[in-house]
């Protein structure tokens, strides 16, 4: 803990992204696009691919989620399986196992359109515990949590955060890279918005790939800015939003002490 404190500042703002998870879209258009999320976890062999269509800007209801589609999820060692829609916009796998170091491809069909991306599944990173550290903030105390690991020497380390507080998920852009702590113990930590004493927090770590990781960053970098909107090219590229990914999945839970 003697360390943390004089970094805290320089790891918040270099180490971490932290914002209200938006993928932007132009509101003037009137050229519906297609929304693909999708994933493959590691150690699963159920995954799933999420897909609606926008609205114009001028349409108030939820984006209608797309029943019509043919998803296909395929790795690069010959193993392949079409998804099955288990419920509106949800579509679903049962036997694709997600393996480290696999290069996964999901193809998506769909009124005569066709989306691909490919994502490869990263080296998982052991997530041992969380570690609560306190902060004064002027008249304020700040407490925020640091995800115990080891990060990997030499290897190019991309994490995303899931946070719930309280059993409640806090919303948001949560990311973290080893940029500055490669192949050491992490002191980069994760503020929430209100972390108080006796509240339960659950912290999900994923290990993500590069491509992934530059596209959620440009989404964090992208809110809250006076410029123009843009959409940042996910691995789908500009064919349609969102995104793919094959990662990693661990968690922890603590509660914050008095």
């Amino acid at each position: 803990m003697k360390k943390y404190y004089f970094i805290l500042t320089l790891l918040s703002a270099l180490c971490l992204v932290s914002c209200e998870k938006v993928i932007d879209v132009d509101l003037n258009t009137s050229d519906p696009k297609y929304v693909i999320e999708g994933f493959v976890t590691k150690g699963e062999t159920v995954h799933q691919v999420k897909i609606t269509r926008t609205l114009n800007f001028d349409e108030s209801v939820a984006f209608p989620a797309v029943d019509n589609a043919v998803v296909v999820i395929s790795d690069n060692v010959g193993n392949s399986e079409t998804l099955t829609l288990a419920s509106p916009g949800i579509y679903k796998t049962s036997s694709l196992l997600g393996v480290e170091g696999r290069t996964y491809t999901i193809t998506v069909t769909v009124e005569g359109k066709v989306f691909t991306a490919t994502s490869t599944l990263p080296t998982e990173v052991d997530f041992n515990g969380l570690d609560v550290i306190v902060f004064p903030f002027g008249v304020d105390t700040l407490r925020g949590l640091i995800p115990s690991r080891v990060d990997q020497a030499g290897v190019a380390n991309y994490y995303q955060f899931d946070i719930f507080q309280n059993s409640k998920q806090i919303f948001g852009v949560n990311l973290q890279d080893d940029q500055f702590s490669d192949g050491v113990q992490n002191e980069q930590p994760i503020f929430g918005p209100d972390f108080l004493p006796g509240d339960t927090v659950r912290i999900i770590q994923y290990c993500i790939d590069k491509p992934v990781y530059k596209y959620l960053f440009s989404i964090a970098a992208n809110t809250g800015s006076t410029a123009a909107p843009a959409n940042p090219d996910s691995n789908f590229g500009k064919s349609c939003l969102g995104y793919f990914s094959a990662r990693t999945q661990k968690e922890q839970t603590v509660i914050i002490p008095q």
